[in-house]
């Protein structure tokens, strides 16, 4: 019985073909994208820590959407 080796995926998962020039934030996208998940690490680590429930989660979350008008915000986790 033949062994091969190498590569078994016979095409990438992800095409890269149509992220162009476009894809990429500006600076100031980016600063206020980096504003935003900062906060939010605060508001998530204040959830752990007791010191707020969900609903203030949710309504901080909302208040810094507005603020700082992310890229991704809810996309990422």
């Amino acid at each position: 019985m033949e062994i091969r080796a190498g590569n078994i995926v016979p095409m990438p998962v992800i095409s890269r073909r149509g992220s162009g020039k476009g894809a990429a934030m500006t600076k100031e996208q980016f600063e206020r994208e980096k504003k935003y998940q900062a906060a939010l690490a605060v508001a998530r680590s204040m959830l752990r820590q007791g010191v707020i429930n969900e609903a203030d989660l949710r309504r901080i979350e909302a208040r810094l959407k507005e603020k700082f008008k992310p890229v991704l915000g809810g996309f990422l986790l």
